[in-house]
């Protein structure tokens, strides 16, 4: 490479940089009066829409019932939640809008899988402008129509008192170590759920030669989620894989451990997004932008769940604002999803 190719690869690079820099700037900047009279009156108008239906695919999460009571007094504007298998959200929107008559305002769902098939149908429509888009980390960037709540993110669960810190897994390929063999309780790695993201993450890192040798470590498989947390709890197995981060709460005071591999964490996105021909399209973008603020990430956070903003947030236990700041090792591609759930049947039989 010549000297003056060189040079101008480094004004490319810093060009590069220096766009970023301005981009940045444009989004740190305070928003312009047109912008905050229009998000006034969107705000205006959901108040006179006074409802919001959201479809989830998060079923039991607490923070839903805060989001209603603090929806409600805040903006006086009732929510209506439905949670259901993502698959039965999928089937209710394409049938409601078959029928020309939509019931769901907003979608809450995984974004590797149902969100963007529901996408690719045309049933969602861009979400718009909100004040605090510029909020969201880098990596959980919107795309216009999907935009990022939060993430679940999946590590290992020991027992602490067979599992001691000289040899618990510091990286996922130590769970290949001989002393594990038959003593891995594993999530289904053949089916949808934190088994088949974990077997899609780590065949995407290391390769199908990796599974063939974890096959051989004799993984018992459960699907029994809660359960099996507690057997790792109990001393029945030393460890489980993979086990989200929203687990810890409940078996706070157990001798156990979220263990952190040190390529980093499988995760799945949950992201939220306004439904084409929406009843209450005003009042659905309020409650995507009530999404971002500090005290919904706050309550999320303090679940478990990954927060997408890059916000500070406090009162969040700090062993588990710790891990929440680990690093991503990946997620499941949609497209590849049948291809790794036919491969994981062939090598675990």
């Amino acid at each position: 490479m010549s000297t003056k190719e060189r040079k101008g690869g480094a004004l490319t690079r810093r060009d590069a940089v220096l766009t970023l820099a301005a981009a940045a700037a444009l989004l740190a900047r305070p928003p312009t009066a047109q912008a905050q009279d229009a998000w006034a009156k969107i705000v205006a108008d959901a108040k006179k829409e006074g409802r919001v239906v959201m479809y989830s695919a998060f079923v039991g999460l607490a923070a839903h019932q805060d989001l209603k009571q603090d929806f409600q007094s805040t903006y006086g504007i009732t929510v209506d939640i439905l949670e259901a298998r993502a698959s039965e959200i999928r089937e209710r929107i394409r049938i409601e809008r078959a029928a020309g008559r939509s019931g769901c305002d907003v979608s809450e769902n995984g974004r590797t899988t149902t969100t963007l098939q529901i996408k690719e149908e045309q049933a969602f429509e861009p979400h718009g402008p909100l004040p605090s888009i510029g909020r969201l980390k880098s990596e959980f960037a919107s795309d216009g129509i999907r935009l990022p709540a939060f993430a679940i993110v999946y590590g290992i669960l020991a027992n602490t008192m067979q599992v001691k810190p000289d040899i618990e897994p510091k990286s996922w390929k130590d769970l290949l170590d001989p002393r594990w063999r038959g003593k891995i309780l594993s999530d289904d790695l053949r089916a949808l759920g934190g088994g088949g993201v974990l077997f899609a993450v780590l065949q995407d890192a290391f390769g199908r030669d990796f599974h063939d040798k974890l096959a051989m470590q004799e993984l018992k498989f459960s699907r029994e989620i809660p359960a099996n947390e507690r057997r790792v709890a109990r001393g029945e197995m030393p460890l489980y894989i993979p086990d989200s981060l929203t687990s810890m709460a409940g078996l706070k005071g157990l001798p156990v451990k979220f263990i952190v591999p040190q390529e980093g964490l499988p995760y799945v996105g949950y992201d939220l997004a306004l439904v084409k021909g929406a009843p209450h399209p005003n009042a659905a973008r309020l409650l995507m932008e009530y999404y971002l603020g500090k005290q919904m990430q706050q309550r999320l956070a303090k679940l478990g769940l990954v927060p997408t903003i890059s916000d500070e947030l406090a009162d969040v236990d700090p062993t588990i604002a710790a891990v929440q700041k680990s690093k991503l090792m990946g997620t499941t591609d949609p497209e590849q999803m049948n291809a790794m759930l036919a491969l994981a049947q062939q090598i675990y039989r």
